[in-house]
């Protein structure tokens, strides 16, 4: 008796679905990593942006805390995006722009932890683990 029907077997199909299986496995973790670094990259970025507004700002008004100005320069200001919240602190001479993972979020275990900008220009990350560096964290 001979077989002459098109398709696959039982075997082939189970082949490529473990191929398909392992190529996910290795894929995965780096499609992860790849991302986290996007993030990273993103809120480096708007950290700097916001500094420079302060920038700005102190070079209009002489500092960098005033109430009366916009809403995004007041004392304390908490902003960012659906995977940072910036806190700002202003003070006459200094301010300090702290970016942390919201908590639940895709960067809440993120081993670069918060980022931190004063107006020295000085970068640090709080809550830093494993082999993350600060130039590393702010893609330097």
């Amino acid at each position: 008796m001979s077989r002459t029907g098109r398709g696959f077997t039982l075997i082939e199909l189970l082949i490529a679905i473990a191929i398909v299986a392992i190529l996910a496995a290795v894929a995965y973790p780096q499609y992860s990593e790849y991302t986290r670094k996007t993030r990273r990259s993103e809120i480096a970025g708007m950290l700097i942006e916001e500094a420079q507004r302060l920038e700005r700002f102190h070079s209009r008004a002489g500092q960098y805390s005033d109430v009366s100005g916009p809403p995004a320069f007041s004392h304390e200001v908490s902003f960012g995006n659906a995977f940072y919240r910036i806190e700002a602190e202003r003070k006459e001479r200094t301010f300090t722009l702290t970016a942390s993972p919201i908590g639940g979020g895709m960067m809440a275990g993120d081993a670069c932890g918060s980022f931190v900008l004063e107006n020295t220009g000085r970068r640090d990350n709080l809550g830093m683990s494993g082999a993350a560096s600060v130039s590393g964290c702010w893609g330097r």
